[in-house]
């Protein structure tokens, strides 16, 4: 077998270990295990997945997320490009996690099953009862401080790289903020291309930062949507700078002198 089939024998060996072993069963059942066991059986998955995949993690501000007690649960609101993104933030973060995701996920059989399996919460935005249901439903976890929370507030996946953040949704905001949770801002660049790239590249760098949190001390004399313009305009400072990283980085990982003078040619 020539080490390009071994690379994706290995892909397809974890990718199905892990669903029938402990992902579909969890998922149809969250209550087997406790989500503790179930996010170390997670963090492996994402860390071997990382491997395979040649993603190269860059990440800063860790230590805002080690200052905060570990029995106080946080809402972390990151910008979203790719649906790698959690799975990228879960690897790396050192409590447990769950997310909340749109409900066209829950049939996407890989994603919409961890989500469950990691006692998630499914949100229809075009059911406008369902999507307050949901909201209400975070509010009350984060209050009585069952789980850490990742919420997209831009609700979709950016599929434009190079623009900006779109619009963030204010409804997560006044969940958090009502149940009273510190609030970290994350900024990540560069998963839109881990899982399908144009770029054939020796490895494919991700840059993750965990920004200075917004605790409730700081937000309590504040709007909803100052809160939101805070934690946007933060964190689009940060994927600026991510950005720049990024695309001076990758001009020496090309596998080949073709391939980077087509991207260099794609510049100008």
């Amino acid at each position: 077998m020539s080490n390009v089939g071994k690379v994706v024998a290995r892909r397809f060996f974890t990718l199905l270990h892990a669903y029938f072993t402990w992902i579909l069963p969890y998922s149809k059942d969250p209550s087997k295990e406790p989500i503790n066991i179930k996010f170390r059986k997670l963090k492996y998955f994402i860390n071997k997945l990382n491997k395979n995949l040649n993603a190269d993690l860059h990440v800063k501000g860790l230590d805002n997320v080690l200052n905060i007690p570990s029995d106080i649960k946080c809402a972390f609101l990151p910008n979203h490009l790719s649906a790698y993104d959690p799975m990228i933030i879960a690897c790396v973060l050192p409590e447990a996690v769950t997310f909340l995701s749109k409900v066209e996920n829950k049939k996407i059989p890989l994603v919409g099953r961890i989500i469950a399996a990691m006692e998630g919460c499914f949100v229809d935005r075009q059911n406008f009862q369902k999507a307050i249901a949901a909201m209400l439903y975070i509010q009350e976890d984060l209050s009585k401080k069952n789980k850490n929370w990742v919420i997209f507030p831009e609700g979709t996946r950016n599929k434009n790289p190079m623009a900006p953040l779109l619009e963030y949704h204010k409804g997560s905001f006044k969940a958090i903020m009502t149940a009273g949770a510190p609030i970290i801002p994350v900024a990540l660049y560069g998963t839109q291309n881990v899982l399908k790239s144009k770029y054939k590249l020796k490895k494919y760098p991700v840059y993750l930062t965990f920004l200075d949190p917004i605790m409730p001390e700081e937000y309590k004399d504040m709007t909803p949507d100052q809160v939101l313009e805070l934690t946007k305009s933060r964190t689009q400072e940060e994927v600026n700078a991510q950005r720049e990283a990024y695309f001076k980085e990758i001009e020496g990982l090309f596998k080949s002198k073709k391939g980077l003078k087509k991207y260099l040619e794609s510049k100008n």
